[in-house]
């Protein structure tokens, strides 16, 4: 269990959709946001070895060969940012981190913090054995300027576990928000939180 942990604490970027998209109209014809609107699903795909959901409106609008960007101001936006920038930024290359970081990553402390320990060590790709399947997540907080996304992962000996992500909406687009400290990035779970957005269904 130690080990599917240390695997997702990378996924969670801890180095030491179409139809809904969340938005609607109310009586008043004031905008409203769903923080559990599934988003629609175009295609998953593989990121380091671990698939992730690519909107089909939502985002990223473009390919997993560039840094992660292009995501609508929703939660459903701020959730596959969470999803594919954290994926895409832990199981960078040697060579690849250093422009993703500078994109996908919020200007900070952080950032600083994770680029000045990136650069001690060599990672060659995530543990076969760690890589975990993308279940689904929660937003623990939404806001139009951050968003709290914990996502729900599951390993191949059915272990769960929860990988707390923040990102947010700089100039017009979500970026992740790497924790300066020791903030904990991943947490062990028994059960599936019962207000998970399910995104199992959504694998083509």
């Amino acid at each position: 269990m130690i080990r599917r942990l240390a695997g997702a604490a990378m996924v969670a970027v801890a180095l030491a959709t179409a139809g809904c998209g969340g938005a609607g109209q109310s009586d008043n014809d004031q905008p409203t946001v769903s923080l559990t609107d599934v988003p629609e699903i175009a295609t998953w795909s593989s990121v380091g070895g671990v698939r992730v959901p690519i909107g089909k409106t939502d985002g990223p609008s473009n390919g997993s060969w560039e840094p992660f960007q292009g995501f609508t101001h929703t939660p459903q936006g701020a959730a596959l940012a969470a999803i594919t920038q954290s994926v895409q930024l832990a199981s960078a290359t040697d060579t690849d981190w250093p422009k993703i970081l500078g994109t996908v990553a919020a200007p900070g402390e952080g950032r600083d913090t994770y680029a000045a320990h990136r650069a001690l060590v060599s990672i060659s790709g995530l543990d076969p054995e760690a890589v975990p399947e993308i279940v689904g997540y929660t937003i623990t907080d939404y806001t139009d300027d951050a968003a709290n996304v914990d996502v729900v992962q599951r390993f191949s000996d059915q272990s769960l576990a929860a990988a707390h992500n923040r990102v947010v909406w700089i100039g017009d687009d979500w970026h992740l928000e790497l924790p300066a400290g020791d903030a904990t990035t991943i947490t062990a779970l028994d059960e599936l939180p019962s207000d998970l957005v399910s995104l199992e269904g959504t694998r083509k």
